[in-house]
């Protein structure tokens, strides 16, 4: 059995949801395991495969998961601290109510996920793509950046974009409320201006 599935079924059989210092590389979890409440520390997963895993509630304090597959994994309400994915599937990862502090999203695949009513502080999200994605009511604090992110038509009502700079991301045909009060005080590029005029109703007239 593999290291981190020893360490995981441990943890179950003494009923002790702490788990650190593991590294694992192209292992298959691909399990029905609840991991609700479970603390991770200084873990390192490389290509695993975690899809659908139960982990609601759960926390990660400097980990890395590089080229995971997190596919439909339920970690709604997790906590995430100075922890890194990378290269991550994400796609319908359900990460509502979560909580990223200073931690970063780097060229993750994650259409269609969740992170509604999700906390963004001192964080990085880089070439992802949250392609339809439901990014409802989520709040971005201190100094968190959105860089070369799709967000083509990702749910963003009552998200406040206020001082983001959103100029090197794809915003065509994102979704926000009636009075589009999401998007005041956002920077965006000259180009990207095209796309938020259409969502106004307003028609653009070349010459």
């Amino acid at each position: 059995m593999s290291t981190l599935s020893d360490a995981l079924e441990r943890a179950l059989q003494r009923e002790d949801p702490y788990i650190e210092g593991i590294v694992a590389d192209d292992e298959d979890l691909d399990l029905p395991l609840d991991l609700t409440f479970f603390e991770f520390h200084n873990m390192e997963l490389n290509h695993c495969a975690l899809r659908g895993i139960q982990a609601r509630k759960a926390s990660f304090y400097g980990c890395t998961l590089r080229g995971c597959d997190l596919s439909g994994a339920q970690l709604n309400e997790a906590f995430l601290s100075r922890t890194r994915l990378i290269d991550c599937k994400l796609e319908g990862v359900q990460l509502a109510k979560s909580f990223w502090r200073s931690s970063h999203l780097e060229g993750c695949l994650c259409r269609y996920a969740n992170l509604g009513e999700s906390k963004f502080e001192n964080a990085r999200i880089a070439n992802c793509d949250f392609r339809e994605a439901f990014l409802s009511e989520v709040q971005f604090r201190s100094r968190t950046r959105l860089e070369h992110c799709a967000l083509v038509r990702a749910d963003l009502f009552r998200t406040s974009l206020k001082g983001m700079d959103l100029s090197s991301c794809d915003i065509a045909a994102i979704t926000v409320s009636d009075a589009h009060s999401e998007l005041r005080g956002m920077r965006i590029s000259r180009e990207q201006a095209i796309d938020l005029v259409g969502m106004l109703g307003v028609e653009v007239i070349d010459g």
